[in-house]
């Protein structure tokens, strides 16, 4: 008995470090440096994560084999999924599954997954990709890959009616319960640790029972899913849900990891939906009440009225020739394309955006431990340094499709795009209101002139147009000179004169229109192909920036404080693979 007992003791540890149990153990084997012969050349170096199992042919060519994607659901998760009376699986999740398969032209496969063994199944290539209430938590990126946020959920307070809290601060010192087994015990905890309010917390087995405790008066507070903690307010006054919420809940697709091309057509696919609206009516029909963000997903350029189709997308599995953060590491230098050597006289926008860009990557790189070195000029092929290995990161890449072949791009860290600006007491809001005014233009942004055309006319509007010739006039021709009503033009080109002026001009909201902004452009940054955990790294540190709020700061010169993007922050610790981020 006792050698049965040593014996399936050292199989359980064998299969805890098949499976990557031990993520310290996974870092220190992910972090050891990689030898190079003579630099700069290139060595074949497979570094990657321990525990990760490299893939010998992508979920993408599999589906069209088949002519089937196989999706793992939930079949007992009202509103995601559920199995009706006829057999049928249905919900937010199994829909949005069953459009992206009708926009790929397969057949949808749903497969019955728990939350004990979905991982296991999608990993194990049962599934091609997994939905079912997956929330996007950092600790998860060591096992999977996840697509776009496409529902953004929050981990919420439930307080009784004629409670006096407003914030969560005013929980410190208080009862809070919440259900074992789901994320807010982990929500709760990181709360905690980052605003430093103490609070008794208390489990319970079901989210009937919390509510039941509250009422009572046993406890101050539950916890729980946003979504969740609706349905269990059995009327209006008999409960109320804080505003602030105690963490992000973001839902999103998983796939299995470095299979880059099949998480881009998912993201592709999820970016034409969006664009289509079939987003948001899923989330009406099934999660009527919540709010949802119409720009959750950022709409790239090269999304089109054309669906994308999985020929289209490389179908290989392509790896880096060796992973960034071990050569990082070795030589503590960073190199950064993406800046422009600005003449003196450049306009005040690029002087803006360049010193702006800079100052990003600057912080980013502090936090990392590493030097800067700027490839010099090299804002016109900053994706093409980058996919050729002679930069490890480009700043300020505009989102583009075409560059997904080339090199991965990371969320968008600032946007800018089309907007009016007008004298601050003009009662202006839209093309409408604007008829018969003069609207100006810059004259260097090339098809401005019809592009305000076209958008008068959609609001069958007419206007007469002025060219702006300089830049740094365009304040001028509006308060000075009286010369136009308004100027029309990008972002970027306005925000200064705004600032300047900060009691004469503004920007138009566009009323009861959702979004101020007639176009977007949003910026992100490049980084080496499949090469996830520097991509990471990348990712973490930019929402560490955003919840400090270090990131709005160096924005201040680009983008208005009402205009700064909402970013979208995974759960989890702040610390990833050695780097203190938080």
């Amino acid at each position: 008995m006792k050698r049965f007992a040593v014996a399936f003791s050292l199989l359980v540890v064998m299969f805890l470090m098949a499976i990557g149990f031990s993520p310290s153990f996974s870092a220190e084997l992910r972090l050891q440096p990689a030898p190079t012969l003579v630099p700069p050349t290139l060595v074949p170096v497979l570094d990657v994560a321990a525990g990760d199992v490299l893939l010998t042919e992508s979920s993408l060519v599999q589906m069209q084999r088949d002519n089937a994607v196989r999706v793992g659901l939930l079949y007992n998760a009202p509103p995601f999924g559920t199995l009706n009376v006829r057999g049928e699986v249905s919900g937010f999740d199994a829909d949005l599954a069953k459009k992206m398969a009708e926009v790929w032209g397969v057949k949808f496969v749903p497969v019955q997954v728990t939350s004990q063994t979905g991982i296991e199944m999608l990993t194990s290539g049962k599934i091609d990709m997994l939905l079912g209430l997956q929330i996007h938590r950092r600790d998860m990126d060591s096992k999977v890959e996840f697509s776009f946020t496409y529902f953004d959920g929050t981990q919420s307070m439930l307080v009784r009616q004629d409670d006096g809290a407003a914030t969560l601060a005013d929980m410190s010192g208080r009862k809070i319960g919440y259900v074992l087994g789901t994320p807010a015990a982990e929500a709760i905890g990181l709360w905690q640790q980052r605003s430093g309010v103490g609070a008794t917390i208390q489990s319970f087995l079901t989210i009937n029972q919390a509510y039941s405790a509250l009422v009572n008066s046993e406890i101050d507070g539950v916890v729980d899913s946003r979504f969740q903690l609706t349905k269990v307010i059995p009327q209006v006054g008999m409960g109320k849900i804080l505003d602030e919420a105690v963490g992000p809940e973001p839902y999103a697709i998983a796939v299995r990891r470095q299979d880059v091309n099949w998480r881009n057509l998912i993201n592709k696919t999820l970016q034409y939906l969006a664009q289509k609206g079939t987003l948001q009516e899923l989330q009406k029909t099934y999660l009527a009440g919540l709010n949802y963000s119409i720009n959750l997903i950022p709409l790239w350029s090269g999304i089109t009225d054309e669906a994308p189709k999985p020929p289209q997308l490389p179908q290989d599995v392509p790896y880096p020739t060796q992973y960034a953060i071990p050569r990082l590491q070795q030589g503590k230098a960073i190199r950064v394309a993406g800046v422009s050597d600005l003449p003196a006289d450049a306009p005040e926008s690029q002087k803006r955006l360049e010193a702006t860009n800079r100052a990003v990557i600057e912080a980013m790189a502090a936090k990392w431990g590493f030097r800067v070195d700027y490839v010099p000029d090299s804002a016109a092929n900053a994706v093409d340094l980058v996919a050729s290995g002679q930069a490890d990161i480009a700043i300020g890449v505009p989102l583009d499709w075409t560059a997904a072949d080339k090199v991965d791009l990371t969320a968008a860290y600032l946007l800018h795009g089309e907007r009016v600006m007008v004298k601050k007491n003009d009662d202006y809001e839209t093309f409408l209101d604007l008829r018969g005014r003069v609207v100006g233009v810059f004259g260097s942004e090339a098809g401005a002139e019809d592009r305000v055309k076209e958008l008068a006319a959609s609001a069958r509007s007419g206007v007469r147009i002025f060219s702006v010739t300089n830049e740094a006039d365009a304040a001028t021709v509006i308060l000075s000179q009286n010369n136009v009503n308004a100027v029309f033009g990008d972002s970027l080109k306005l925000i200064a004169h705004v600032q300047a002026n900060q009691n004469d001009l503004r920007l138009t909201h566009r009323g009861s229109n959702p979004d101020a902004w007639y176009s977007r452009v949003y910026v992100g940054m490049a980084v080496p192909r499949n090469d996830i955990d520097f991509r990471l790294l990348v990712e973490y540190t930019i929402q560490e920036m955003y919840r400090s709020g270090q990131m709005q700061s160096l924005l201040g010169q680009v983008l208005l404080p009402e205009d700064m993007p909402t970013a979208d922050i995974w759960p989890g610790v702040s610390d990833y693979l050695g780097f203190k981020l938080g």
